[in-house]
């Protein structure tokens, strides 16, 4: 059963080493648990929030980022403003975003050119207060993102390695889900947001369906991925084919003595 869980579970954890010391670097799933609400950021207009406010009692979709990251954080950016365009769900009474810097150095000015970047990709009706851009110091920030199991790391050019994922929380912080990468569908993303509406988190369930069944988009619907279960299969019976010969050697070994 735990060799199946983790064949369905992502492996979301690598190690950065920096002169011997193994810095841990990636996501550590904390689902269930609650962040800390109470934390205060300054939004894109310099105006200081709580992240209570912030959610207003709506599940929460947190992009963690810093705001002069040469690439893959832009790369989030555009997946996330492309299925907020196309997910079935109404910002500000279905959930309500938040894209956080990691960056103590990142600023309210720009913050704001980050908003007017991605939240003016939109052409939907997407009222502004519904998609925060913030900043925080270094605390603040590390309280964030240890709540959530996000660890990141700076290096000796003052860029940060870190993990892609966005994040989502229930109204009241509970962690429901991650959803991992650089590009989201939106009905995985409505059921994320459905689970935090009732305060559940991601099941194995609902990850083995994303592994054995692929979206498509023509149909709105989920087809049947062959290739993936027979890999999964395969995958399980080599374990199991493994995990019988080491234990059938170890009896032989244990009865000639």
């Amino acid at each position: 059963m735990v060799l199946i869980i983790s064949i369905f579970s992502r492996p979301t954890l690598v190690f950065a080493n920096d002169g011997g010391t193994h810095i841990k670097v990636g996501i550590d799933e904390k689902l269930g648990k609650q962040i800390p609400l109470s934390l205060k950021f300054k939004d894109e207009n310099s105006r200081e929030v709580y992240l209570r406010d912030v959610a207003d009692g709506k599940p929460l979709i947190i992009d963690m980022a810093y705001f002069s990251c040469p690439g893959i954080c832009d790369n989030v950016l555009v997946g996330l403003s492309d299925v907020l365009e196309k997910v079935d769900a109404t910002p500000g009474s279905d959930f309500r975003v938040a894209t956080i810097s990691f960056d103590p150095g990142d600023t309210p000015v720009r913050a704001l050119s980050k908003k007017e970047q991605y939240w003016g990709m939109l052409k939907r009706p997407f009222p502004s207060d519904d998609w925060k851009f913030l900043t925080g110091d270094s605390v603040t920030i590390h309280e964030l993102t240890d709540a959530m199991g996000f660890y990141f790391v700076r290096d000796r050019f003052m860029k940060f390695t870190h993990p892609t994922a966005i994040i989502i929380v229930s109204g009241d912080g509970k962690i429901s889900r991650y959803m991992y990468g650089t590009s989201f569908l939106p009905i995985d993303l409505k059921m994320a947001l459905m689970e935090a509406k009732e305060g559940r988190v991601a099941s194995i369930v609902s990850k083995m369906l994303q592994m054995c069944f692929s979206y498509e988009p023509t149909g709105n619907r989920y087809v049947f991925n062959i290739l993936r279960v027979v890999g999964v299969v395969t995958l399980v019976f080599v374990a199991c084919l493994v995990g019988f010969l080491i234990t059938s050697k170890r009896f032989v070994k244990t009865k000639m003595r």
